[in-house]
């Protein structure tokens, strides 16, 4: 004979037991409220006027066509600096990524947004070169661009 069928008892008790967790498991889930629902993100946004009068701009375009500061001809450049500018810790931006997105990319306006590597911060940096500077830089290329707004958009903590 084998060992089951020398103690009954003992496999009457096992199933009983296990009957029994079942029972308990079934009605303890039955019990629990499984929905999900999506915790409400709370966004705060300010926005940072940049804009610089007429008379600064032309100023800053003719520095640049002297041969200064020639990455205010590159857009992604001034939207670094203007970044760096307008963060609000010197950690956000050491923790923005690296490369931004280019949102919005026009010849004369273009958006960028950099994010924070936790997911919390996002900025976004406007920029725009004034037609109006094309006589005095000669081409369309040689435009500086110059920040127009930063907005800065953060979420609340979430555990």
């Amino acid at each position: 004979m084998n060992a089951i069928t020398e103690k009954p008892t003992d496999i009457a008790t096992l199933i009983l037991r296990v009957s029994l967790s079942l029972l308990l498991w079934t009605i303890g889930a039955s019990a629990m409220d499984l929905r999900i629902e999506p915790v409400p993100v709370k966004e705060h946004r300010v926005v940072i006027d940049l804009r610089a009068d007429r008379a600064q701009i032309e100023n800053l375009q003719r520095w640049v066509n002297a041969g200064h500061d020639r990455w205010c001809l590159d857009s992604q450049l001034v939207a670094a600096a203007t970044l760096r500018r307008t963060s609000r810790e010197s950690a956000d931006y050491e923790a923005a990524s690296p490369t931004p997105e280019v949102e919005h990319k026009e010849n004369a306006k273009t958006v960028y947004t950099f994010h924070t590597l936790d997911g919390r911060a996002t900025y976004r940096i406007t920029l725009r070169r004034h037609l109006y500077l094309l006589r005095s830089a000669g081409s369309l290329r040689r435009i500086i661009w110059t920040p127009e707004t930063a907005e800065i958009i953060t979420t609340d903590a979430r555990d």
